[in-house]
């Protein structure tokens, strides 16, 4: 009997080992499941085939999620670390140029990192930054400390940069790896839509064996940011490709 579905119920990414922790993706907007042949002909000196088979068969799929979720991430960049701690964007602190010695020390000169440009939003322009004795329309930086030209005394400066955050976050970093370094993982998609006792009316499909190849992230000027995942099926130790469960 058929059935209907509704939304994209949950999935959930195993990695192999022998207590691995299942990821499940948060936030999940859409995925899609794609089973495709080559199809190869048999064309002797008329026009249409006489015969006709399948050739390679691949197994597909796209999975988006609305979440920046740091496991998914580490886990699907294969040779990756992750510490404790992160840097974190400061935008537009704002603060007048004082009298001398013209200086400007932001919020976070503590663990300050780097300078990611000044906006002098009483002249509406950007300025530029010199290594030191800075004339109008310039500054110079260190360690969060902000130095401008006398003549800009009184200006607005809107001020971004970023900080360190020694305990808060997670800092995911991938180096170079030798060539075919992967992460293989178990794909389990599973949809209750209208679900009832005993398992009626749920859905799923399992792929013992996927690898991902891409991994995307897409931030958008009026919408949330969506993180999508490109994959693909390979046969498991018993050669299974994919198992598809329906509640009736």
């Amino acid at each position: 009997m058929a059935q209907p579905l509704f939304g994209t119920g949950i999935l959930a990414l195993t990695a192999a080992g022998t207590t691995p922790t299942p990821i499940q993706v948060a936030v999940l907007k859409d995925i899609s499941v794609d089973i495709s042949y080559t199809k190869k002909d048999l064309i002797g000196n008329l026009q249409f085939p006489v015969d006709s088979a399948k050739g390679e068969g691949k197994l597909t799929g796209k999975a988006k999620s609305g979440w920046f979720h740091g496991g998914l991430i580490a886990a699907i960049l294969s040779g990756s670390t992750t510490v404790v701690g992160s840097s974190v964007g400061v935008f537009n602190e704002a603060a007048a140029v004082p009298t001398t010695p013209f200086q400007i020390t932001v919020a976070g000169f503590a663990t300050w990192a780097s300078d990611l440009a000044v906006f002098d939003t009483t002249s509406q322009k950007f300025l530029t930054r010199v290594p030191s004795a800075p004339t109008t329309g310039q500054y110079s930086v260190a360690a969060g400390v902000y130095t401008f030209a006398a003549a800009d005394t009184a200006h607005i400066m809107s001020i971004t940069y970023d900080k360190t955050a020694a305990s808060v976050g997670t800092t995911i970093k991938l180096t170079n790896q030798m060539m075919g370094a992967n992460t293989a993982f178990s794909l389990k998609l599973y949809n209750n839509y209208q679900g009832m006792a005993g398992g009626a009316n749920s859905s799923g499909i399992y792929l013992p064996s996927v690898v991902i190849p891409k991994l995307s992230f897409a931030f958008k000027n009026s919408d949330f940011m969506e993180k999508s995942f490109d994959f693909e099926a390979t046969a498991d130790a018993a050669g299974n490709i994919v198992s598809v469960f329906t509640g009736n």
